[in-house]
This record gives structure tokens, sequence and C-alpha cells, in this order.
């Protein structure tokens, strides 16, 4: 070891994950020296996001019952198309158990109200400080990483107005988490300005920018269907979805975030097909239709039964659950599906992407 280059250790340490890194630093002090240098944690982060990986949690156990107070274990597994590795996470309560993904390392889990940090690299959970309660049954947050400052933040919207009123007041809180920082109870910080509408499913970060999509009825016009967070200016606004998006029952919309852009995923009832469209110009509000996929040519694809869900991109594919028991591959260039091996996966198994990451909290 003591003949081979620095940069060439550093190469070969990059290959390994993150959880053998941390037994590889306390082998001696040459090697911890290695594994904690910048230019060593910035190659293995490169070659990590070139190889991410798909987090799964199974959701067999019943969880119907939320007066179950009883504590339960969450069942892990993680497979990054070549090997499957399972593990457990204990600490919750009955109940369902959300995963908020973040594009990035840290995953965000939410268990009847309670938020978590969970890094699947290292296998930790860390309990987030108690946010503020909402009014109403409706739960909406958003989970992000900026790489620039190495910062998480979660954004959690809830309801002030009591249950018997028929008119909502939105606030909003977000909280910061740091590399190896702290957090405590005055973590979260309430924002002046209110939510100015009902939103629905998981906020997407992109470009310190959340966006959600806004409740349906719950719009004043069609042009008001997506609501945006800007972090910077801690101000909402609102973005016009591509014209010739069809809004009507039996359609289905969903944003996510793939190569850095905000994507929007609609999915026709008939024709069958997804047309994944891209916000080419957040500041002009301009759509570009990148993909149109035709669901005909997904293996058992039955357009009253099947939701498609695109989860994000890799290696010039779309990574797609169509809750079957397996994943499918979209290949952008041949327009071929590719079929993934059978995971047993279950319709209410919660799936992301993350990529492997030495971010750890302190509780």
């Amino acid at each position: 070891m003591a003949k081979i280059p620095h940069e060439i250790k550093s190469n070969i340490f990059s290959r390994l994950p993150v959880k053998f890194i941390g037994k590889c630093r306390c082998v001696s002090k040459e090697w911890l020296g290695i594994l904690t240098d910048p230019y060593f944690l910035e190659l293995h982060l490169e070659r990590a996001q070139k190889d991410r990986q798909l987090l799964f949690l199974d959701q067999s156990v019943d969880h119907d019952d939320e007066e179950d107070n009883q504590r339960q274990v969450a069942r892990f597994f993680t497979t990054n198309m070549e090997g499957v590795m399972q593990f457990r996470a204990r600490g919750f309560v009955g109940g369902y158990i959300y995963m908020i993904p973040s594009g990035h390392g840290l995953v965000c889990l939410v268990n009847r109200g309670i938020f978590y940090a969970f890094n699947p690299s290292m296998k930790k959970v860390a309990r987030l400080p108690t946010a503020q309660p909402s009014t109403c049954g409706r739960f909406n947050a958003g989970f992000g990483y900026i790489q620039s400052t190495n910062e998480y933040k979660l954004v959690h919207l809830y309801n002030i107005k009591s249950e018997e009123e028929l008119e909502y007041t939105i606030k909003c809180e977000i909280m910061t988490l740091s590399d190896g920082g702290v957090v405590s109870s005055n973590s979260w910080k309430q924002l002046e300005k209110e939510c100015p509408a009902l939103v629905s499913g998981w906020g997407v970060l992109v470009d310190k920018k959340f966006y959600w999509m806004v409740c349906e009825g719950c719009h004043p016009t069609v042009d008001q269907l997506i609501m945006s967070l800007d972090l910077e200016t801690e101000t909402f606004d609102f973005i016009p979805h591509p014209h010739v998006t069809s809004y009507v029952e039996g359609n289905d919309m969903f944003l996510v975030e793939l190569q850095g852009q905000l994507c929007l995923v609609d999915t026709f009832a008939y024709p069958p097909i997804t047309n994944v469209w891209i916000l080419e110009d957040p500041v002009k509000k301009i759509w570009a239709k990148k993909y149109t996929i035709d669901l005909t040519k997904l293996e058992g694809f039955d357009d009253e039964l099947t939701q498609i869900s695109v989860l994000g991109y890799l290696n010039g594919e779309l990574i797609i659950n169509s809750q079957q028991e397996m994943l499918d591959f979209y290949n952008v260039g041949s327009r071929i599906f590719r079929r993934g091996p059978n995971l047993n996966l279950r319709r209410d198994t919660e799936i992301c992407i993350y990529t492997e990451t030495f971010f750890l909290l302190k509780e």
C-alpha cells in the first residue's frame, strides 16, 4: 500500500459503500487521512451519483389501526440493480410510514405526523423536532438537498383553521439540516406569509424552489395548478401547466425531478400514454415536452388498474413503477421497455432513489 499513489488509493476506496468506508477509517491513521480527505469525499460522491440506489420500504404489516401505539420495526431493502440488501429500523409507532425522497442521500420518513431523517447508507435514523399540528387530516411536506450549501431543507405545510370551518389557512415552517449538526426544538422556522392553496403530494425541490401540485378544485384558475415556494425569498408563486395537458378525470399528474429539472408527468387514460414535460425556463415559465411513452408496450399494462409513476432517471433510462412485483425501465433513446428482476413488490411498497452519502445528524 505504501507504494501506491494517493490518487489511486482514493480511486480504489471510492468504489466501496459508505458503511464499509466507516470501518476502513478505523484501520490506521493513514487510511483515516485518505478517507476523510476532501478529494476522496468529492470523488466518492461523484461515483455515487452515477450509481444511485433504490430504497424500498416493506409495508406488509397491517397499519389500519391508528390507535395502536405499539412500537414497530420498519423493514427496508436496497438495490443497485446488481444486488439486494435487507435491514431494519426501530422506533416507529404503529401506523403507515411515508418516505419523502430528497434526490440525494437522506430520505425523510413520516410516521403519524413525526418526521425522521434517514440515511440508508449508514442505516441511521434521527427523529426530528415535533412539527406544528394540522387541524385537518391532510399532511403536506417537501424534502430536498441543496448542493451549494450541503444542506437539506424540510418544509411542512399545516392548516390552523378548525375542522368545522370550511375555509383553510395554511401556514409554513422550514427546517434546515446540516452535516454533523444538532437538531433542537427551535430548529423550525415559521414563515410569515401564508400558503395560498391546498396542495397534494410531496414537494419537489429544484434550484432552491419547492413545487407542489395544487389540489383539484382549490386553484383559482387553470393556470394555477402548480405552486412554488422560493427558499431564498420565502415567497409563494404559481406555475402555469403546459397548455395541452389534460386535467380531467381518469388522467393522473404528478411532479418529479429528473436530471436537475422539474418535470410534470401526465398519464392519459385514453389513449394510454404518458407525457413527460420539463420546465425549460423557470423564469419565463416555459414547458417543453421531453418524452412521450406508449403504455401499450408496457408488459401487463391495464388501462383501468395500472397506475404509472416515474421514480427517476438513471443511465439513459426512466425508472417506472407500475404497481407490479418488479420495476420497469424505459430507454429514452430506443423507446423500449425492459423489465427488472422480481422484487416481490406490493402496491403499498414505498420506493425512492437515493445517493450514498456520509451526511449524518447528531441527536
